[in-house]
């Protein structure tokens, strides 16, 4: 398995507005790619931050989803809702425990 993150920092005022844009933009489109395994986007309200966390089988699966333009598409649609870029992070999935 293969795990993307990407922080998101919105302004404290567009912060319900812009995790819409986020989940009509990228989650709509992960769930039909090839690969996807589980989306979740974890949010911390007051400092109007986001942790976008993306599961695939495979690295080729996650940066060809990257390649459907998913990315530009949200800092397009994100605009002026967020206060700086966001910053993706890869990690690689080395234990899980689940009940």
């Amino acid at each position: 398995m293969y795990t993307a993150t990407m922080r998101y920092y919105f302004k404290a005022e567009y912060f319900e507005q812009a995790c819409e844009v986020w989940n009509s933009v990228v989650m709509s489109l992960a769930r039909k790619q090839p690969g996807f395994i589980r989306m979740q986007f974890l949010v911390n309200k007051e400092e109007a931050v986001a942790l976008a966390i993306g599961t695939w089988k495979t690295k080729e699966d996650a940066w060809n989803f990257m390649k459907t333009g998913v990315f530009k598409e949200l800092l397009t649609d994100l605009g002026t809702l967020s206060v700086k870029t966001p910053e993706p992070e890869i990690w690689n999935l080395k234990y899980f425990g689940e009940k």
